[in-house]
Parts: structure tokens; sequence; C-alpha cells
């Protein structure tokens, strides 16, 4: 029997936050389909962007999907969509990786779909230069902040924090290693030399509570993050343990922003 599946996971093994997902889908009795993009080789695909069809053979079952079965496509990692030469890869792993990398863009063939979130709305939002300025049209308030390749700034606060302009992944023994964002006091800026590279640098928001605030159509799903039930003054995800989520709520103003 051919499985034609209303939700479509494009997702990686390793994803934890995906399995939370998949629980949930199960308990509702939502026939959904996880593709792994890390095991893709190893599955028969075929995308009919004429039709607009997408079927295939995994190793437990036969699909097939169309946009009239489809509702949703849960799109985890877009990260991934970047196309980066690596000079530890060969030429035949390389062009792997890019011809993977349009395939899934070739995904946005199925227009007509809830994507949670769409490549396009993905690229824009993680352009931070981009994503602040509309987050300012908003009304939000938004730090004093400049992208830069120079010390040689001013009028910031006595503590500025300061980050990469795009996720900075790299392997090193045989690990990934990621760029957090980092805190200085803004006078000891100038000891360094950044002309290699832009960074953005902000005044930084101390003390603080990170909130991660998800939207789906009208639904508002606002979390704060904390250590130890207390705020996070330097970057929550160097905290591995005991971090505590909980639903809030938000004024009303931020909600509609959002």
């Amino acid at each position: 029997m051919v499985f034609k599946p209303t939700v479509l996971i494009i997702s990686n093994k390793y994803d934890y936050s995906t399995d939370h997902v998949v629980y949930q889908l199960e308990k509702l009795n939502i026939k959904y389909l996880r593709l792994n993009r890390d095991q893709f080789s190893e599955y028969e695909l075929v995308l009919d962007p004429i039709n607009k069809k997408f079927y295939g053979k995994t190793k437990v079952l036969e699909f097939e999907i169309d946009e009239a079965n489809l509702k949703s496509i849960y799109f985890r990692a877009p990260i991934y969509l970047r196309i980066n030469q690596k000079k530890n890869l060969s030429i035949d792993e390389n062009l792997s990786r890019n011809q993977w990398v349009s395939f899934l863009r070739s995904l946005m063939i199925f227009e007509d779909v809830l994507w949670v979130n769409h490549p396009q709305a993905t690229f824009l939002s993680e352009t931070k230069p981009f994503q602040l300025k509309v987050a300012n049209e908003l009304g939000f308030n938004i730090p004093k902040t400049v992208i830069s390749n120079t010390s040689n700034i001013s009028d910031f606060d006595d503590e500025i924090a300061f980050k990469t302009l795009d996720p900075a992944i790299f392997p090193v023994d045989n690990k990934q290693s990621f760029i957090y964002t980092n805190f200085l006091n803004s006078n000891k800026l100038k000891d360094y030399n950044l002309s290699e590279v832009p960074i953005i640098i902000q005044n930084a928001l101390v003390p603080k509570i990170d909130i991660r605030v998800t939207v789906v159509k009208d639904y508002v799903f606002p979390v704060s993050i904390k250590y130890l039930n207390k705020g996070i003054n330097n970057d929550w995800r160097l905290q591995k343990d005991n971090l505590n989520y909980e639903l809030i709520d938000l004024p009303q103003d931020i909600i509609d922003k959002c």
C-alpha cells in the first residue's frame, strides 16, 4: 500500500526537537512522513515539478505526496540550505551536498500548504540585519546595533554583546563547534583586530530573561528560558543542564507585533 501523508517532516535523524513533534503527531493519529536529510541517499526519491508530486521509497514504506493530501511541511534545520564548499570534502562529497541542498529548495513547489517555516521566509529571518530592520519597523525596542569590521566605534554602553552575522559551525577534533554570543566591556573592543571578519555589535541587554516566541498562523506560544529559575545574562545555549522552559503570557501589543 502506498502511504499518503498529510504532514511531511524534513529533519535529521539526531534532531531531538523533531522527536517531540513526532510523538505528538502519533498521539493525535496524524499521518506524517519523516525524511531525514542525512539519510537521503538511502531513499529512492522522485520529485515531479510539473505535476507537483513527490514520491519514493524508504526502507520501511512507499509514499506519494501531492497537494490534494498534503497539509503542511515541517522544515527543520534550514541552515543546511547554505551551499558551502568545504576543503576537507572530496569533489563528489561537495557535489552531493550541493545537489541535495537544491533538492530541498525544490520542495517549494508545494506552495499552497502550511510551511513551518517556508525556506524563503527562513532565509530572510536568518538574515539578522534584515530581521532587526523589520522588528524596528514593527515597533519593537531594538538595542543600538551595528555590523562592522572595525573596533573604532563609539556611543555604546559599557557592556556590549557581539555575535556572528551567520551561524558559525566548524568541525574541531571530530566535533561540531559553534560560536556563541559573547559579552565584552566596550572599552576593550579596541584591543581586537576585526578587519578580516564583520561582526554584529550591540548594546548588551543585562540583566535579561530570554523569551522564545513561536507563531503558527494566529497562535502564539511564548516560552521563557531560565537557568535554575533565573534569567541568564550570557548566551543561554551555553547552559546544557537545568534549563527551565515555561509558558508565559505576553502583553497584547507584543503578541500583535509577533
